[in-house]
């Protein structure tokens, strides 16, 4: 194993250790906040977001999650992505922009600013989503359909968004049934990021070739944030390719796309693109996708799907693939 392999690896395990100890902590203080709380009139739950472990979806899950304890508990959601720093925000803006409103209107219409100073206030961190991974989604349809009617009533697009999805509307609109696919690369093909594994690009190609012929699909809507996935798909299935524009990156990426300088600099543009795309995955007949927040956040946000298939192929990095013998056992 090289240094910069073991660093990684290292720096991967005890962060995430910590993080998880992290989380708990977190959880165990919002219990005791909404317990204490519980059965009061007029309460704003403020849901403050923040992170620097994932992407967009991973906020949007973790405010699904506040918005279901506030609902369940007769609070009314506002969610901050203010406060703390974000990988969208930098510390000057944080006095002046909630980077949620960028995306997402408020799930009650009632803006952060309003209340944040009020006393009839209680705060969530990070609340947690139960069962929010493709796998658990998938294999619990009440719980999934319970997610989904939230969002449907909670969660609407920002005039940015609505106006992105709209520059695709006719183009969609040309084909009757498309199989939508969600194709991650970049940072999900490195080692120490520790993100989900990601299927090679013959194992993708051959399953959306077979998926397309046995749904009678007539285009193929992809999600991606790699030109080179993008381009190899293109040369697979010549003119049958559509997807949005955003910037995207090329081949592996040794660290997170948000902590990337270049990303945090263009991260609102790109994800109010990337959120359009998922969008239209969303309203797809047939889902291909690996095991990701985005993934998670297209099933939520669609109706269902007639066919869906994901791959659950492990964390990138959380095994020595190598040194695996099979003859040795």
């Amino acid at each position: 194993m090289s240094l910069k392999s073991f660093y990684w690896k290292t720096r991967t395990l005890i962060s995430g250790d910590y993080r998880e100890v992290e989380r708990n902590c977190i959880a165990a203080r919002n219990e005791r906040v909404i317990k204490k709380y519980k059965g009061r009139e007029d309460i704003y739950c403020i849901l403050r977001l923040y992170t620097d472990e994932g992407g967009l979806f991973n906020f949007f899950l973790k405010a699904l999650a506040g918005i279901s304890y506030s609902v369940q508990n007769g609070f009314i959601p506002v969610i901050d992505m203010q406060t703390k720093e974000n990988i969208f925000l930098n510390k000057a803006e944080r006095k002046s922009r909630n980077v949620w409103e960028d995306f997402f209107m408020q799930p009650a219409g009632v803006h952060f600013d309003e209340v944040k100073n009020k006393k009839n206030v209680l705060i969530l961190e990070n609340p947690r989503l139960p069962g929010s991974s493709m796998m658990q989604l998938m294999a619990m349809e009440k719980q999934t359909a319970y997610w989904r009617k939230l969002c449907k009533k909670y969660i609407h697009f920002s005039p940015a968004v609505e106006e992105e999805i709209k520059k695709y509307a006719d183009e969609y609109d040309k084909k009757d049934r498309w199989l939508g696919v969600l194709a991650r690369g970049t940072d999900y093909l490195s080692k120490g990021v520790g993100h989900a594994v990601q299927p090679d690009m013959d194992t993708l190609a051959q399953k959306i070739q077979s998926v397309k012929e046995e749904y009678k699909c007539d285009g193929i809507f992809l999600a991606t944030e790699d030109s080179q996935i993008l381009d190899e798909l293109n040369k697979a299935f010549p003119g049958e390719i559509m997807r949005v524009e955003q910037k995207r990156y090329r081949g592996r990426q040794d660290e997170k796309l948000g902590q990337k300088a270049d990303y945090r600099k263009d991260a609102i543009a790109m994800n109010i693109s990337y959120l359009a795309a998922i969008w239209y995955l969303s309203r797809c007949s047939c889902f291909i996708t690996a095991d990701t927040g985005g993934a998670s956040g297209a099933y939520i946000l669609s109706d269902g799907y007639e066919y869906t298939h994901c791959w659950f192929l492990g964390t990138m990095g959380s095994t020595d693939d190598e040194t695996l013998d099979i003859s040795r056992i």
